[in-house]
């Protein structure tokens, strides 16, 4: 077995989110549903996709703003 590897060209950085309870249940059942069946339930495979494509869905709507329609309100 090999102890050294290439680094990956595909950098990645840790970001934790909070759910209910219910969903994280859920995900949990899926998973071992999945493991039972010799499937593999990737969770952050399926969070990464959601997140790439909410994050064009945001560039696509500041895009389409007009230029003034700016706020410094956090909240919004």
């Amino acid at each position: 077995m090999a102890l050294l590897k290439p680094k990956s060209s595909n950098k990645s950085k840790t970001l934790s989110v909070r759910v209910p309870t219910e969903l994280a249940n859920e995900i949990d059942d899926i998973k071992q549903m999945a493991d039972q069946r010799g499937l593999t339930f990737d969770v952050a495979e399926v969070v990464e996709r959601a997140l790439a494509q909410a994050v064009r869905s945001a560039r696509a709507e500041i895009a389409a703003l007009p230029a003034g329609n700016m706020t410094n309100n956090p909240s919004d």
